[in-house]
């Protein structure tokens, strides 16, 4: 397993992973590198982020639950980042561990696994989170953009409900890595 990495934010899952890893790496054929990132909690660092970003492995698994997936497809990833599920059983990770890491023996090369939302944010979603988050207020916002105070404040609370965020501390939160993910998909292209 020297071409594995993994990064989770649980001792005991963690081991539990490189358990699995073990079992399924050992009947597999693939020799490249691989990260697997496992977060239990709901909510990311930006540090975790830039991990994640900066990871060198040719593919990448990303395992989080339903509301941090929720802001990961708001994301837009490269494309050799897939995703699931961090409160599915064991079992079930283990199938998805497998299919990640036997691509050939399914007949199909690994489908990017969408998160729980296949929508994206709009335009206006995505301008008027990244001036909330820089922090324009919603009556500012709506006067600098020229639109009314309740059309800011609907794309707002529509880019959250995509997000997966349920209050303003959150948004600011996720919003900050919102916007780093934005400037470093900027710089790479």
């Amino acid at each position: 397993m020297d071409n594995i990495s993994v990064y989770c934010d649980n001792c005991y899952v963690r081991n539990a992973i490189i358990s699995i890893l073990g079992d399924v790496k050992n009947n597999s054929p693939h020799n490249g590198d691989l990260g697997v990132f496992l977060f239990e909690k709901n909510w990311l660092h930006e540090t975790e982020l830039a991990m994640i970003l900066n990871c060198n492995a040719e593919k990448v698994i990303i395992f989080a639950r339903e509301t941090l997936l929720g802001f990961f497809a708001s994301l837009v990833f490269p494309e050799h980042i897939s995703f699931g599920r961090f409160d599915d059983e064991l079992t079930s990770m283990r199938k998805v561990l497998f299919e990640f890491i036997n691509p050939p023996l399914r007949g199909l090369f690994f489908q990017r696994r969408q998160c729980i939302a296949k929508t994206t944010l709009t335009p206006n979603e995505r301008k008027i989170t990244s001036l909330y988050v820089q922090g324009g207020s919603v009556m500012h916002i709506a006067k600098s953009l020229n639109k009314n105070f309740k059309t800011i404040s609907s794309h707002k609370r529509s880019a959250m409900k995509k997000m997966g965020i349920s209050s303003d501390a959150e948004l600011m939160h996720m919003g900050r890595i919102f916007l780093m993910m934005n400037k470093e998909l900027l710089r790479a292209s």
